[in-house]
């Protein structure tokens, strides 16, 4: 029974993990069409930026705060010098993909040319595991749970409550009704691609906490999952994503732990197949990339 809540309790960790990636992956798809392959690179970014920060002698949450702050910038650079473009010009899928890709080869060479392709590690307080519940988490553990349901709680409040918040879900349903009825969409757009590259910049470093040691695909090994729950859920849905990196988080934890953990993505895909087949626009049934909470 221990491995089983073991298990369970990791998973919930990566469900943290997993929605937080997924949500701000979903939110960039809702408002702009642009399924971004470089997200992964986001998180890689705010991973290496707290790096830099550690170097520099800071701490970890100021290690978190430059991390946060690279992904957003980074973000927002994506879509304002490349992506843009093709936006306004209704480029293909299948153009914006490949364009994504791209950009994700350049930005993990680059990476790796000015840091080395050598694994490096953030330095972590001692962890001392405890029981809360049934569960049993390392004190890192617990500041990743804490940390990412915040600023989950935070995006919720930022969609229901504020203006640019509101914009975002204008600009998902209807574009060209949000900019009939004042919306300044283009502002809003770039915006978004900045907070959500933060938000992916931010798990990105607490991916980081968690592991050992990582490099340069740290993201990039992260996207699977993210894109599985994000099209589990429903994309343009935050709850959506939430509920996706549940399933994912806690099933690829306990397989892992009774099978092995080279099982872990491919039971990812499998819960994707499975859902796709009964559900096609995913478990709450979205119909149009509509964001909402």
């Amino acid at each position: 029974m221990s491995t089983l809540t073991d298990a369970i309790g990791y998973g919930l960790v990566s469900a943290i993990l997993i929605a937080l990636s997924a949500s701000a992956f979903s939110l960039q798809y809702s408002v702009s069409g642009v399924p971004n392959f470089a997200h992964g690179d986001l998180l890689t970014i705010g991973a290496y930026g707290a790096l830099v920060a550690q170097r520099m002698g800071l701490n970890l949450a100021a290690g978190a705060a430059i991390g946060g702050i690279s992904g957003g910038i980074f973000g927002w650079l994506m879509y304002r010098v490349v992506l843009r473009t093709f936006v306004r010009r209704g480029a293909r899928l299948v153009f914006t993909v490949a364009v994504t890709a791209g950009i994700a080869l350049i930005l993990e060479n680059s990476i790796g040319l000015i840091f080395g392709n050598s694994n490096v590690n953030l330095v972590v307080a001692n962890q001392v595991a405890r029981h809360i519940g049934p569960f049993l988490w390392t004190n890192t553990q617990l500041v990743i749970l804490i940390g990412g349901a915040v600023l989950l709680g935070a995006l919720y409040f930022i969609l229901l409550r504020t203006d640019f918040g509101r914009a975002i879900r204008a600009i998902s349903d209807n574009p060209d009704l949000a900019r009939a009825s004042g919306v300044r969409v283009e502002r809003t757009v770039q915006m978004t691609w900045l907070m959500c590259g933060a938000l992916a910049a931010l798990a990105g470093v607490a991916l980081a906490m968690s592991e050992p040691n990582f490099g340069i695909y740290l993201g990039s090994d992260f996207l699977l999952v993210t894109f599985a729950a994000a099209i589990i859920g429903g994309i343009g849905k935050v709850n959506g994503a939430v509920i996706g990196a549940l399933i994912i988080g806690v099933v690829t934890e306990v397989s892992g732990s009774y099978l092995s953990a080279g099982f872990k993505q491919v039971c990812a895909i499998t819960i994707l197949v499975i859902v796709l087949l009964v559900r096609p626009n995913g478990l709450l049934n979205i119909q149009r990339a509509g964001a909402e909470a």
